[in-house]
This record gives structure tokens, sequence and C-alpha cells, in this order.
């Protein structure tokens, strides 16, 4: 397994991890009324904090390095994967701004808050595994090892120059509360598919 992609398998385990935390969460709703605000700002949190971290890698790096070798960012498996966590955005942003207010939810902020967080669920689990499924191999066959070595130098240098000091140890506390309090249910989450390594960059 190259290294690089195997970073990103580990923080897909970590996303379903919080994600099945979020589904307990939801099964909740309204029998703890004022724990629900602060546990959907912490939510979003946690996961625009993943977003930035782990969609951050693969947009500003592995996708650079798939268009560099051919692949169009305009059709295919790129754009595709840009649409899908553009989507997953969407529905953070409602969650954060839900998450903003004061007070107990009003029934009408808890639908809002149940439907954008069912809605992340529903596109961020499938997409995860189409790029287990799909692009990690395509990556795996079509990418030379030199430039899977370069990207995974790449990752650790966005983690240390891109990323706020303190960043990654945040948004860990944070879910690790949250999975304390919302214990995920291991019969729902995602599949834990592995790649396997190509010989063409052996």
């Amino acid at each position: 397994m190259a290294a690089a992609i195997d970073e990103l398998l580990v923080e897909h385990r970590v996303i379903e991890e919080v994600l099945g935390s979020l589904e307990t969460f939801l099964a909740s709703l309204g029998e703890h009324p004022e724990q629900e605000r602060g546990a959907i700002r912490d939510y979003a949190r946690v996961f625009l904090g993943l977003d930035n971290c782990h969609h951050g890698k693969e947009e500003h790096y592995l996708f650079a390095k798939m268009t560099a070798y051919g692949f169009s960012r305009d059709g295919g498996p790129v754009s595709a994967m840009l649409s899908e966590q553009g989507e997953g955005r969407d529905h953070l942003d409602a969650l954060a701004a839900i998450g903003q207010g004061e007070g107990a939810l009003t029934p009408a902020e808890r639908e809002v808050a149940n439907g954008h967080a069912l809605g992340y669920i529903l596109r961020i689990r499938p997409h995860m595994k189409r790029e287990e499924d799909i692009l990690f191999p395509i990556i795996l066959h079509s990418l030379p090892g030199f430039v899977l070595d370069e990207l995974a130098r790449d990752f650790a240098d966005f983690e240390k120059n891109a990323l706020p000091v303190g960043f990654i140890e945040e948004i860990r506390s944070i879910s690790q509360n949250l999975i304390e309090a919302y214990p995920p249910n291991s019969g729902s989450s995602l599949r834990r598919g592995r790649v396997e390594h190509s010989p063409r960059n052996e």
C-alpha cells in the first residue's frame, strides 16, 4: 500500500466512526434538548475540520497529480469527487449555522438539522466507498511510485504548514468526546474495505 493512500484510508476510518456517532445522536433527538445545539455545533466543527484536512489533501495534491497525469477535472472521477465533496460542505455549513444559535432547538431547527445531518451521511458514506473501490485503485494503477512518494511528502507538509497549530489535536479531542457521548453502532458503519497494491507501482 502506498503511504499516501493508506493515510487517506486511515482518515476514512476516523470519519466513519464519527458518522456512526452522528447517527446515534440523531436517533436520540428530542430526548435531551439542552444538549442538542452544542452537539450539532461540535459535529459541524469536527466534520468541517476533517473536510479541511482530508479533502484538502485530496483537492490540493491528489487531484492535482491526477490531472497532471491526464485525468480531467471537468469529467470522470476527479469531477465526481469534487462535486460530492462540495455537496457535503453545503450540509455541514447548514449544520454549523444551526449550531451557532442559542437556546434549545426549535422543532423546525431540529427537523432541518436532522435533514442536513442525514443528507451528509448519505452523501459521504457512498463517496468514501467509491474512493476506496474505484478511485484509489485507479490511482495505484496509474500514478508512478515516485509520484505517490511525493504525495506522501505533500500530505505531511500540508498538515505541518497549512493547518493551524493544535488543529488536529482539537478535532481529535472533540471527536472523542462525541463518540463517548453518542457511541456509534458498528453495524451501521461503512464496510472496512482495503485497496490492493498495484504491482505497477512497485
